[in-house]
């Protein structure tokens, strides 16, 4: 009775983690992605999960990316995050963190030029998302020892925590 009772527990412990750690990949281009492009800008849309879109945004310098459900994509008054872009931008695929089955935060690689000498600078951006809400909460440098493990443990606690309070 003890030894069903110790793993009884411990598989209730790994349940919950498990939930916490509930995360689900979705392409940020492609065939999914609706592309509203024009010259001067490129413009396209991707679905991520439980009816949430991210919305990624080039104009050549300056790159935008913005995050919400899809009913609320052109009510939101401004981008997530911008940025002065560098390289490609933005990576191929979005890793959303789950909670309850809604997305709760969202973690992309992001390319952006720094600095006076305008270095490329290659990261991890972390968001965190608050129902019709979003916000960059942290960035890992690529370089960073175990930089994926890094943005992943980043993301949960903006699952967690939200955008911070105004």
């Amino acid at each position: 009775m003890r030894r069903e009772l110790t793993v009884a527990i411990a598989l209730g412990i790994g349940g919950v983690d498990s939930a916490l750690a509930q995360t689900t990949f979705t392409p940020a281009t492609g065939p999914t992605c609706k592309d509203e492009s024009t010259e001067e800008l490129g413009l396209w849309t991707c679905p991520g999960p439980a009816g949430y879109v991210i919305r990624f945004a080039d104009e050549g310098n300056i790159v935008s990316l913005t995050i919400a459900p899809r009913r609320e994509i052109e009510k939101v008054s401004g981008p997530t995050a911008q940025w002065r872009g560098a390289g490609k931008s933005f990576g191929g695929k979005v890793q959303w963190i789950m909670r309850a089955g809604v997305p709760r935060a969202a973690v992309i690689r992001t390319w952006r030029t720094v600095g006076e000498d305008e270095k490329e600078l290659q990261e991890l951006s972390v968001f965190a998302v608050n129902g019709k809400n979003a916000c960059l909460v942290d960035s890992v440098d690529i370089h960073t020892d175990k930089a994926n493990d890094a943005a992943l443990a980043r993301a949960q606690r903006a699952a967690s925590e939200g955008c911070p309070q105004k």
